[in-house]
């Protein structure tokens, strides 16, 4: 537990550093979203060719907001020559994770169909185990700490999830707590708004649309800041833990500083 906390407090301080150095990533959220609802608006008549656009416009945002997160992560500054370049740089890993949860969308919703007065029952567990095993998939990709096929990354995600659950999970559940309440006041209180919010925050599609959803439903202008700065703030911080548990790191400071 002691050693748990020290790597929390480290994390924590590095993380606040970072993220005030990489300020503008926090923007770039807001302007991707409002890129993809215009784009969805245009593409709407195009029917499923507009669909199938639209989804390759998705992937190229998340990757560039992953690779802005690695840069943010490596302590760079963001500049212009960032922006323009890194729309491509994960579009591969991204769109192949994308593809892969599509499939298993599809074939979970024809097994809900076939349990017919439980198929609530089953969707609702395949999201959460989404939300769980799947939920450190985007600091895997962009820290390319599992290279090669989609299949293999979601494994790199399940494995690591079996193993630091605990470290990982507890701020986790934390953030979400403070965004929601944060972002939804008294209302933050009702179960069915935190079984609806919770599952998707910080995961693949969540990270960049996060911060608009919760901005939206006429919720004043001076909250907005304050939430896109816990959002930017949280992104950091899990992959600077990210980083640590998957590298040992904090292990080696925790021994070395064990006792003192």
């Amino acid at each position: 537990m002691q050693k748990t906390a020290k790597l929390y407090g480290w994390v924590a301080w590095q993380a606040l550093r970072l993220a005030v150095k990489a300020w503008p990533v926090a923007l770039v959220v807001v302007a991707y979203a409002l890129l993809m609802g215009f784009a969805a608006t245009l593409l709407a008549p195009l029917g499923t060719i507009g669909g199938f656009l639209l989804g390759l416009l998705e992937a190229l945002c998340i990757s560039s907001y992953l690779y802005l997160l690695s840069q943010a992560v490596a302590g760079s500054r963001i500049s212009l020559a960032d922006l323009r370049r890194n729309f491509a740089s994960l579009f591969i890993e991204v769109i192949g994770v994308l593809f892969l949860l599509w499939i298993a969308g599809i074939a979970v919703g024809f097994l809900a169909r076939l349990a017919s007065e439980r198929s609530a029952f089953v969707m609702a567990a395949y999201g959460l185990a989404v939300a769980v095993f799947l939920n450190p998939v985007p600091e895997i990709i962009y820290q390319g700490r599992s290279p090669g096929r989609s299949t293999e990354l979601l494994m790199a995600s399940i494995r690591f999830i079996q193993q630091f659950w605990i470290e990982w999970f507890a701020p986790n559940i934390l953030f979400g707590v403070l965004l929601v309440g944060v972002a939804y006041g008294a209302e933050a209180l009702n179960a069915q708004t935190l079984m609806t919010t919770l599952p998707g925050l910080f995961s693949l599609q969540g990270g960049y649309t996060l911060a608009p959803s919760l901005l939206s439903g006429g919720r004043p202008l001076w909250l907005w800041p304050i939430l896109l700065a816990i959002v930017h703030y949280a992104m950091v911080f899990r992959g600077v833990l990210f980083r640590e548990l998957s590298s040992g790191g904090w292990r080696v400071r925790a021994f070395r500083s064990f006792g003192r």
